[in-house]
This record gives structure tokens, sequence and C-alpha cells, in this order.
């Protein structure tokens, strides 16, 4: 550890002598200077961490270097030496900034001691100062993301008043900060919500955060729906002193979700209608009501059928898709038989996957117990699983789908993506029903099984396979089989094949 060092001023070379072998013997390191003039020069070369320093001295006194060390080294600390009697000039010297004063004749321990407790007390005050701007710059840093933000913000004290606002809210709200300021949050911000379930009102009633809470905020003439967000402010000691509630315009959110709304419902009348007209026009062709239709044409016509078929399947996915995540799926749960369920999808694709020459199985037993389930998403799950693998199996190859009751969770509870599921909730007791969708085709890298059933994802060798698709069809799965509070994962091996897996809870 570098050794403190001390500059001693004073005209008179056996006091400084005195003092230069007190403060080495006590582990200090020394350097004199004669007067005033001297000891700023030796400031400006080099770092002391204290200064003694004389009254009384030829050329420039004590009280001037005072002046000057403390408007340009406020650093340094300072304690002056003066005799006895001069005291009244000493104390008129530490309301001038020294730190102590030394009479003379002076003692050695009265000298070590105050010398001391004033490094100390120096290092103190520069530690305070520069955590002091070191805070001050972090609150101009907060300030400037404040005011810079696009979000409303209203922070309240525990009674629910404004203590601290950004120029966004000010804007917003037509308000001036020295308004808002004291203001109850209920008269700065009207909503059309009741006051108390203002999310900063919410957090000081519960001491919980209340989010993405979403209302609509009257502002003279506009009316501005938003989404809200609080959490609460505390001490120091974890005691809630308030809230703070950040506000987000979402108007034009609103807007979007209108246009989907919009872009969906064209999807479902003025694409669907023209396709059906198509198909109804084909079928009539293709079942010779127009006139004869030899073995090519009538390839190519359930080439153009097949087509169809798959764009329609192609929007109601989307459409399906649309409908989980506004809430709008309506869903009939009853009690359902697996093999029937199975039996009546697999029945479906048997044709495809003959053309092209495809065997499609199934290993289902039928005595397996009964599983709760809606009978039109069912099949449209399975019957995605099933397109799928058609769509990436060679000729040649095999599709198998296979149901087994599971009686204790445990044994599989390890297959289950815990990125995808919180498996740490399933115990030893839970009954499942596990159906599998297994393919001999080109399988799914392992990078890109845990997000294969995001939205508008496609493994990147499954998008070379016989046809691409939306890249939300699996996402339509998922979302059926949290519908029906099951599980689904994907298990892969690159030109091996892939099985799906669902798990769906057995009822009985």
């Amino acid at each position: 550890m570098e050794k403190d060092k001390i500059l001693i001023v004073d005209d008179e070379p056996d006091i400084a002598l005195i003092l230069k072998l007190q403060l080495e013997d006590a582990g200090y390191k020394t350097a004199t200077a004669r007067d005033g003039v001297e000891a700023l020069a030796a400031i400006a070369r080099e770092k002391f961490a204290l200064v003694l320093l004389d009254i009384k001295m030829p050329r420039m006194d004590g009280m001037q270097v005072l002046e000057r060390v403390q408007s340009h080294y406020s650093d340094v600390a300072v304690v002056m030496m003066t005799a006895h009697g001069s005291e009244d000039i000493a104390v008129e010297a530490m309301k001038n900034g020294a730190f102590d004063y030394i009479a003379k004749p002076f003692s050695s321990e009265d000298v070590l001691q105050k010398v001391k407790r004033a490094i100390q007390l120096n290092t103190a005050r520069q530690e305070n100062i520069r955590l002091q701007r070191q805070l001050d710059e972090e609150r101009q840093k907060m300030e400037a993301i404040l005011q810079g933000m696009a979000d409303l913000l209203l922070a309240v004290d525990d009674q629910g008043r404004i203590i601290t606002s950004n120029r966004k809210a000010e804007e917003v709200l037509g308000l001036k900060r020295e308004e808002l300021l004291g203001m109850p949050v209920e008269e700065a911000l009207k909503a059309d919500i009741p006051s108390e379930e203002l999310p900063s009102r919410v957090v000081l009633r519960t001491t919980q955060p209340s989010l993405d809470v979403t209302y609509t905020m009257l502002c003279g003439s506009a009316n501005i729906p938003v989404s809200s967000s609080a959490a609460p402010l505390t001490n120091a000691s974890g005691q809630l002193i308030g809230s703070v509630e950040i506000i987000r315009d979402i108007s034009r959110l609103k807007a979007l979700e209108q246009e989907k709304e919009d872009f969906v419902s064209m999807l479902s009348h003025d694409l669907k209608a023209p396709i059906t007209a198509v198909v109804g026009s084909v079928d009539l062709v293709r079942e010779g009501r127009l006139g004869p239709v030899n073995a090519d044409q009538r390839e190519y016509l359930e080439s153009s059928m097949e087509s169809c078929a798959e764009m329609v399947e192609m929007i109601d996915t989307l459409l399906g898709v649309h409908k989980f995540e506004a809430g709008k799926m309506l869903l009939h749960f009853k009690e359902e038989a697996p093999h029937q369920l199975i039996q009546r999808t697999l029945t479906r694709y048997i044709t495809v996957a003959k053309r092209a020459q495809i065997h499609l199985f199934a290993t289902v037993d039928e005595n397996l117990p009964t599983i709760s389930a809606d009978r039109a998403t069912f099949s449209r799950l399975l019957g995605n699983l099933i397109s799928n693998a058609l769509k990436f199996t060679p000729e040649g190859g095999e599709i198998e789908v296979s149901a087994a009751a599971i009686e204790d969770i445990s044994a599989i509870k390890d297959r289950i993506p815990r990125q995808s599921y919180p498996v740490e909730k399933l115990s030893g007791g839970d009954r499942f029903l596990q159906i599998t969708v297994r393919d001999s085709g080109v399988g799914i890298p392992p990078e890109a099984l845990e997000g294969i059933f995001d939205r508008f994802v496609q493994a990147k060798n499954r998008r070379l396979g016989k046809s691409s698709g939306t890249g939300l069809g699996l996402t339509f799965c998922r979302k059926v089989m949290d519908a029906h509070k099951g599980y689904i994962w994907a298990e892969s091996v690159v030109g091996q094949g892939s099985s799906f897996v669902m798990l769906f809870p057995i009822t009985e």
C-alpha cells in the first residue's frame, strides 16, 4: 500500500525538520517548502494527501495559499500551523476550508493525531464527492431516459399524489409538471375504469405489481386506448413509499388488430368462396357430367382438386390460429373413443398415401380409455400431422399412427421438452393417452426442434419437401393441444424420420 505523502510548508527550517522526522517515523512520506510560492509549485508538480501550512510566511502567507489550494486543488487536505495567540486566524482558516490547526509549540502526539484525522476525513470527503458525482450522473441519465420515453410515466407517493412525471405525460395530459406534482393520480389520469382500478392505485392497495391493464384514457375530446403497468416503489428497508405507472398508447396496435380482423375476414369469405366454386366446377368435369373424361384428364383433375383442398386447408389453419389467439375458437368437448377418432381421420388420407406409394397405417387398440376431446379440432390436429408426414416422406416410406395408455407419466416425463412445458408440475399419478405420428422421412435437425411449433417456422430441410406450407400447421397443433390441456413435441433423427408425440389427459 502506497504511503500518504505530506507537504510541510514553513519558513523556519528547524520546525520543518522536526515535523519531517516525526512524520517519517510514523510511516508517512514528506516534502518541504519554505513559503507559499514554493508550496503551490510543489502541489502543482505532484499529489499530496495533506499540506501542513504555516500561516505567517514571506512572499505569500498561509491564508493566501489556502485560498489557492481550495480553488485549484480541492482534493488536498490542509492543516494550518500557527503560534499561540493566533488561534483566531486559524479558526478563520478552518471556516475557509482547512481541516484543523496545530498551535506552536506542538507535541508529536498532537501533530500525528490531527494529521491522521485530517487525512481520514479528507479521504471520506473525496469518496462522498465521487459518489455524489456518480449519483448525479446516474440521475441525469435516468432523467434523460424518462424524458425521452415514448410512453407516459407517472410516479405517485403512498397517498396516490403525483411526485414525478415525464415530458410525454405532460404533453398528452395537457398539464405542466408544476400542475401535476401533488395532484391525485385519478384527477390527472381520467379513464373509463374506476379510479381504484388504475394500476398505480392497485399497487398501493395490494403492494403487488399490476401488469398489462388495458383501458381508455379520456383526454379532452380524444379517447386513447392504452396498456398500463405499475410497480411498487420501496425504500431501503423495503417499505412501500409509492408506485410508478407506465402507460403506452396502443391506438396503432388497435388499428393493426382491426386490419388483421379485416384480412382474416377477407380470407374467410373472399378467398374461400371462389375456391369452393372452382372445386365444384372441377368436380363436375371429373365426374363426367360435362362429357367423357379419359384417364390422363382425370389425373390432372384429381391433382387440381388436391391443390384446392390444400389451399382451403391453409386458409382454415390460418383462421384456426387466429381464432385461438383471439379467444374465439368454439370447442365442444365430450368423451371420445381414441381408435374411432384416429380411424376416421386416417381414412381421409389413405388414397393420397397410396398415390404417393407410402404405407399409411394405424396401430391402435380398440379398448383404450376414452379422452375428453373436441372432435373437429382433434381431426384437424391429426390431419395436419399426417399431411406433414406425407409431404416429407419419400416413396416407399411409411407413416404409422399409434396410441397407448400411459399409466405413469414418470416413464416418459424426461422426454417432454422443459423449455416448452413446466414438467415439474406433473405428478406420478397422472394418466395420459399417448398418440404418436411416426414417419420415415427426411427428419428434423436438432436445432430446429425447439421452435418447430412457432408461427411461420419450418425446418430448413423440410422446406425442400414435396410441397411447402405456411409454417402455421404445427402452430395450430400446439394450440389445439393447449386447449386440450395436453402436450405435444417432436423427436427426430435426420435422415431416419420424425415422431410427433401427443399426450391427452385420460378422464376415466
